[in-house]
Parts: structure tokens; sequence; C-alpha cells
């Protein structure tokens, strides 16, 4: 009795195991992907990058990532950093993730192709606002 049990059971375990290999490789397929915005220096050392999350950006509210470093990649954690959409757009405080030069805020997004990210930066007496199209080229897919 137990025999047949255990035949009647290797077919469903075979099955199970092809069906979740078979997801498991769905999950692995390509997507489409954008390249990344380029990096902008600001100030005398300072490299800011972006980086939208979902990176592929539609309508809709958006996550940016300013990551900001010093040579060689250490976190220019020092900093005010603030975000809008746009010349027309409010102004949002950046919150600061750690200190790992990281600053983060999500945005409405209402025009992928034609908005434009403002990143202004404030170090001590020094100010400067960086621009960011956020038209993507698309990469793969």
């Amino acid at each position: 009795m137990a025999r047949n049990r255990n035949n009647l059971q290797r077919p469903v375990l075979v099955a199970a195991s092809l069906l979740l290999l078979i997801v498991l490789l769905a999950g692995c397929g390509r997507g489409e992907s954008v390249a990344p915005y380029p990096i902008q220096a600001w100030g005398e050392d300072v490299t800011i990058e972006v980086q939208p999350r979902p990176t592929v950006i539609s309508e809709g509210m958006v996550e940016f990532l300013i990551i900001a470093n010093r040579p060689p990649r250490r976190p220019a954690h020092d900093l005010l950093v603030f975000i809008s959409i746009d010349e027309d757009g409010a102004w949002q405080q950046a919150i600061q993730d750690g200190h790992m030069g990281v600053y983060r805020r999500a945005l409405l997004v209402t025009d992928p192709e034609n908005n434009v990210l403002n990143v202004r930066i404030r170090h001590d007496d020094h100010e400067e606002t960086l621009q960011f199209p956020l038209r993507q080229e698309i990469i793969g897919g």
C-alpha cells in the first residue's frame, strides 16, 4: 500500500517541480530596460546620479533617488536636496536615507516624454539647480 502511494506521489511531484521551474524561468525574462540618466557634476567635487522607481517612468507617482558622491565614491551626506517637476512645480525636500548620500522623494509625473526633473542642491553658501529630462531611451524589450 505504501508503495502504491509513493508511485502516485511521484507524478504529482514531477508536475509541481516542472510548474515551479516554468514560473521561475518566466520571472527571469527580460523586460524593458532604459539607459540610465547621465551623471552630472555639482560644485567642485560632487557627482549627482538620479534613479527613478519604477525604472521605466510612466504617468503617476514616481520615486526619485538622488545619489550624491564625492571622489572616490564617498557619500555626500551633508547636502540639502530639493526636487520639482518642470519650472512651475512645487519644490519638495528630498528625505535623506541615512548617511549614505542617498536622498529620495516621490513626485507626480504628468508627461514622462516632456517633463524635466529639477534637482536643487544646497551646501553652506552654495546652491545650484541641475536638470534631468525624464524622456528615457529604451534599450531592451
